[in-house]
């Protein structure tokens, strides 16, 4: 491959507002970056004509385009089935592009879920279709976020992710953590060059259990699950479980004030979806990037919808975009360099 990056940005729902959001990202692309785009060409131009008028975009023409047609007008803020299924035309190609050896890293712009089921596309999100095309059964959802504080680097892992609270504790396991941990440390290592990672791990129940008087995770498996992680990963230091609503104390101290606090970890294991992301959405909601882990290639997005409501009106911010651009080069040239 050439010497710059070859990144693919998948264009998502084009009533929403992925296209907008790229575009204002690419004013002012990665230099270590040659950018592809996904999409329909022609509402690309169409997003750029209407909408420079109100705020600055990149022109769609300064880029590659594999061009993909739409197979009926769009209408800004008003998604529809159709609009669904060249979403997931648009990422389908962009994964096949790449495992061809065409692409370094995805970036992908925001899909709406429930117009991919009317579509017929019966995928919980990007993540999952990513993995089934990738042939890969061990991945994660981990979150990446820069404080532009502190500069200080965020880092979180999901343990479990779109499932209801009630299914967590039984949807828990010493197997599942195992997996989720393996994927953290090989990332942590790999990804972002820390060769003896410091880990967070949260407990599940109040308090970590308070010694079994507020629940019996901890006690029962959790706590034994990773004293015996410790001792089969010498390189890593393990810390926990802490109590959930302690956990985010210090990452909030490092986000807005402090980076060289002490007790900090490099990165931090949430059990499920709300206590990880919770915190992750108060302190980084405009800076988070979401990326799969676990993959062949590398996968970036930016941590936030299609934003029907204001689709289309040249508001929306491109931050989070920005950033999931940044990071696919900046992780993609790490994997180049552990080769």
């Amino acid at each position: 491959m050439g010497q710059n990056l070859r990144l693919v940005i998948s264009m998502g729902d084009p009533a929403g507002i992925g296209p907008e959001v790229v575009l204002k990202a690419l004013l002012h692309p990665p230099a270590a970056g040659e950018i592809t785009l996904v999409g329909s060409r022609s509402h690309l131009q169409a997003t750029y004509a209407q909408l420079r008028q109100i705020t600055p975009l990149a022109n769609p023409e300064d880029f590659e385009i594999i061009d993909l047609p739409l197979a009926e007008p769009v209408t800004w803020g008003q998604g529809t089935a159709a609009t669904g299924a060249a979403s997931f035309a648009y990422l389908e190609r962009a994964i096949a592009a790449t495992l061809a050896g065409e692409f370094e890293a995805i970036v992908t712009a925001p899909i709406s879920k429930s117009l991919w089921q009317a579509a017929g596309y019966d995928y919980p999100g990007q993540t999952e279709v990513l993995a089934l095309r990738a042939g890969v059964d061990r991945f994660g959802m981990l979150f990446v976020a820069r404080s532009p504080h502190t500069q200080w680097l965020l880092i979180t892992l999901l343990a479990t992710t779109h499932i209801p609270l009630n299914q967590v504790p039984q949807t828990l396991t010493p197997a599942l953590m195992a997996r989720k941990l393996d994927l953290l440390v090989s990332c942590l290592q790999a990804d972002f060059r820390i060769a003896r990672p410091r880990v967070a791990i949260a407990g599940l129940n109040p308090h970590s259990g308070e010694e079994g008087n507020l629940g019996r995770e901890e006690i029962d498996w959790l706590i034994p699950w990773l004293e015996q992680e410790r001792t089969q990963r010498p390189d890593v230091e393990l810390i926990g479980p802490i109590p959930p609503d302690t956990l985010w104390v210090k990452p909030g101290q490092a986000w807005f004030s402090d980076r060289s606090v002490a007790g900090l970890a490099d990165g931090y294991l949430a059990l499920y979806h709300d206590q990880g992301l919770i915190p992750v959405k108060l302190m980084a909601f405009d800076q988070a990037i979401n990326t799969t882990i676990g993959l062949p290639f590398v996968r970036t997005s930016p941590d936030h919808g299609t934003a029907f409501d204001i689709a289309g009106q040249g508001i929306a911010r491109e931050q989070s975009m920005a950033a999931a651009i940044a990071l696919a080069v900046e992780l993609a040239q790490n994997r180049r360099q552990g080769c």
